[in-house]
């Protein structure tokens, strides 16, 4: 693995192998976290499924059937307060073509085509493609909402993040989206190539040169001269706890507890606060699913994630109404009972174990290789998972009982069954 840089706000993120009978390419693009969040998910979507060449998807699918079958999708993640736009692309690899035909540079080029050569007319891009998209989109937050483990998370981090960026959806907001237009995206559109960051991934046998051979040419058309600086603001310590109760005609409750993690940065003491989270709650070794789940069945799941790109961790847990305050109260002694040091060191193995064993499988797979390369797009750091691994193979208890004391209760979400005779908060 290895990134270069292109030009002035590009990067390529190179990864050769002979693996895979696929090539994968993602054009990724930074923009910042904001109101306009939804129109930039809006467009990048829109990006995908047309260009100025194939003007219709029946006309773009049919060239992608041409090139073996090849695919164009699009995604939208966040990274901290950095939302990442994807132009994504699947092809098969040259070695595997019946006719010898180099399709590689062909897609890569059909990928790019997408994203520099949209179809756009004198007003922007067509009325009629925009409001179909739109109806997609909302569909999707929708559907987000639908799912209350989804929801439940989301919630939390609007509440715990109130008066940050993070606090936006990825998606954006539904009026946002609603009254945007072929305009409003076309200008959305020229921000994106002429002033964010944008890192192309390659995973696939072509070398470093070859890759860059093909996609220099795009950049050296352009006028890059104001690229967007990036960053995210990150909270050591929550002044206090707070507690939201919302309630829905739901089956099961949700809980979930956010806490800041004491980071300052996207990899600050990184390592231990990993193998910390994993011990209090990442696994079926740890003290959140032995003790919180198993032995006092307080809950149907329980588990705990960092979010290290916002210095975060997050315990999700399904609860019944009624068990709520003990399951919380239960998460909070587990917590407490990691600052104090008390768990073994065959946990702290397995869970040093686990962590290394998915390190060391993200290059077993095209799709989880491209989405390590993105994960160190906002943060302008680059790790490989073998550098990770090393990292994590040296914790040590003591770090490990430092990191949890960092730790502090910003937010509680407690998602309740609502019962009969009661409305909607």
């Amino acid at each position: 693995m290895n990134i270069r840089k292109i030009c002035k706000g590009v990067s390529l993120a190179h990864h050769r192998t002979s693996r895979f009978k696929t090539t994968t390419v993602s054009l990724n693009i930074a923009a910042p976290l904001d109101n306009h969040a939804g129109e930039r998910a809006l467009l990048i979507y829109l990006l995908s499924k047309t260009n100025k060449e194939y003007p219709t998807m029946f006309s773009m699918n049919r060239a992608l059937a041409g090139l073996y079958g090849a695919s164009i999708s699009s995604s939208v993640s966040k990274s901290g307060e950095t939302l990442i736009l994807s132009l994504n692309l699947t092809c098969l690899d040259d070695r595997f073509t019946l006719d010898s035909r180099s399709i590689t540079d062909e897609c890569i080029r059909l990928l790019f085509s997408c994203f520099f050569e949209p179809d756009i007319t004198p007003d922007g891009f067509c009325p009629e493609k925009v409001e179909r998209e739109k109806e997609l989109l909302i569909q999707q937050i929708d559907s987000e909402n639908d799912e209350k483990r989804i929801f439940a998370l989301n919630r939390m981090l609007e509440e715990m993040c109130r008066d940050e960026a993070y606090s936006l959806n990825k998606f954006g907001k539904k009026d946002v989206i609603e009254n945007a237009n072929g305009k409003i995206l076309f200008e959305e559109w020229k921000k994106l190539v002429f002033n964010c960051p944008i890192q192309i991934n390659y995973v696939g046998s072509k070398s470093e040169n070859e890759v860059a051979e093909i996609i220099s040419p795009y950049f050296e058309k352009l006028e890059r001269k104001d690229i967007l600086e990036l960053h995210t603001e990150f909270i050591t310590q929550a002044a206090s706890s707070r507690t939201v109760i919302q309630k829905q005609k739901v089956k099961q409750g949700k809980l979930v507890v956010g806490m800041r993690a004491g980071m300052t940065y996207s990899m600050d003491n990184y390592a231990a606060l990993k193998v910390m989270t994993a011990i209090f709650g990442a696994g079926t070794f740890s003290k959140l699913f032995m003790n919180v789940r198993e032995k006092m069945s307080l809950c149907y799941y329980c588990s705990a994630s960092l979010i290290n790109s916002k210095g975060i961790i997050a315990v999700q847990s399904g609860v019944e109404t009624e068990n709520a305050q003990k399951a919380l109260d239960a998460i909070r002694n587990e917590l407490d009972e990691v600052r104090r040091g008390n768990f073994s060191d065959e946990t702290i193995s397995q869970a040093k174990m686990s962590i290394c064993d998915r390190l060391w499988s993200i290059t077993d797979s095209a799709a989880d290789t491209n989405s390590w390369l993105k994960t160190f797009f906002a943060s302008g750091e680059f790790f490989t998972p073998q550098q990770i691994a090393g990292m994590i193979e040296k914790v040590s208890r003591e770090e490990i009982i430092v990191a949890a004391a960092c730790v502090t209760e910003d937010t509680v979400f407690i998602l309740e069954s609502e019962k009969e005779g009661e409305t909607d908060d």
